[in-house]
């Protein structure tokens, strides 16, 4: 895959200074914006096999490896959750420490959305073994913040302790759900996040994205490639009746029950997004209006500012909610309530 723009400048920049690159590094990027590809892509420059080399060679036996998912040395440790993500590499890689016991996966009622210090245990084992090619070995881990206490545990000492040719490279949405003996012990690298402006001319560019459902997108709070992902005629229609049904909750014509309960919400966590987004957007508004926004906002400047203090509320709950481990409280629950907290402003004017 290629490295996306906002991406490119870092991107050179650790091709200059791959020979120096620490042994431990946590890579930070915001949902959507392509931080596992820019992993890979980095996986693939440190396992290339080329003595002087800036970037990939894609010629050595290495690089070929690396690049049809077999190579012996990418260590890559991710939840079931994120095993669909990513290209045929990333894919391929991970199934080494997946759990592959079907029917341990049949007994559980829900997708492991977590790392287990069992992975961890099997992958520092391997780790502390003979390189297969060359003399570096690479452990991918993402997303990190999946790591349950006990694998976290388990990972310090060979932060602490790499063995030779070792390379850790954790990426991360939400760092601060990391403990701090992890982040500690890594050095930590913030990826650029790209402006609504680069997203929208990316997607309009390169893949042919109406600019109106990309704007319109982009403002809701959704990473690029997340827009890539919804593209179809039946989400875009589920997310337009969303926006509908939002906008109704928000000036009261619609109550907190029957917007939890219509079908434009298909993924509660992507229904949250969108609020937190409009939840900012209103908040911005009421600060520093934009005269011509793409995109209408939802909530007025008038009322976020009369009710600021719920919108702040909200808008902190929904980021604490969205870095959690899915079904680690009960969603619908959850979005119930929410939608419950943004009606009381309209039933507290009355």
């Amino acid at each position: 895959m290629t490295i996306s723009p906002w991406h490119r400048t870092l991107w050179r920049s650790l091709q200059q200074r791959s020979q120096v690159i620490p042994s431990s590094t946590l890579l930070v990027g915001r949902p959507g914006t392509d931080v596992l590809n820019l992993g890979m892509e980095l996986a693939g420059l440190l396992l290339c096999n080329a003595e002087i080399s800036d970037r990939p060679c894609t010629t050595c036996s290495s690089c070929h490896m690396f690049k049809q998912g077999v190579h012996p040395d990418l260590h890559v440790v991710t939840t079931e959750e994120a095993e669909g993500v990513g290209d045929l590499r990333f894919r391929s890689h991970s199934m080494r420490y997946s759990d592959t016991d079907t029917t341990k996966r049949e007994r559980r009622t829900t997708v492991r959305s977590i790392i287990t210090v069992d992975q961890i245990r099997v992958v520092t084992d391997a780790l502390n073994k003979t390189a297969g090619l060359g003399s570096s070995k690479v452990c991918l881990i993402y997303p990190a913040d999946r790591l349950n206490l006990n694998a976290a545990n388990a990972l310090l000492k060979s932060l602490e302790e790499p063995a030779g040719g070792t390379y850790f490279l954790l990426l991360s949405s939400f760092p601060g759900t990391l403990p701090a003996t992890i982040r500690s012990r890594c050095s930590r690298l913030d990826l650029d996040n790209p402006t609504a402006e680069e997203c929208i001319d990316w997607l309009t560019t390169e893949h042919k994205v109406d600019l109106k459902v990309a704007q319109q997108l982009i403002a809701h709070g959704l990473g690029p490639h997340e827009v890539l992902q919804m593209n179809t005629r039946e989400d875009l229609e589920a997310h337009q009746e969303l926006i509908v049904g939002l906008a109704g909750l928000i000036s009261g014509n619609v109550s907190a029950g029957a917007f939890t309960r219509q079908s434009g919400i298909y993924d509660i966590v992507l229904t949250l997004k969108v609020i937190r987004s409009e939840i900012y957007r209103g908040l911005k508004e009421s600060v520093k209006p934009d005269h011509v926004p793409d995109v209408p906002v939802l909530i007025s400047p008038d009322l976020a500012l009369e009710f600021r203090e719920v919108l702040f509320s909200v808008y902190s709950a929904i980021g604490r909610f969205l870095s959690w481990p899915k079904k680690s409280v009960d969603e619908q629950l959850f979005l119930e309530d929410i939608a419950l907290k943004l009606s009381f402003p309209k039933r507290s004017r009355t």
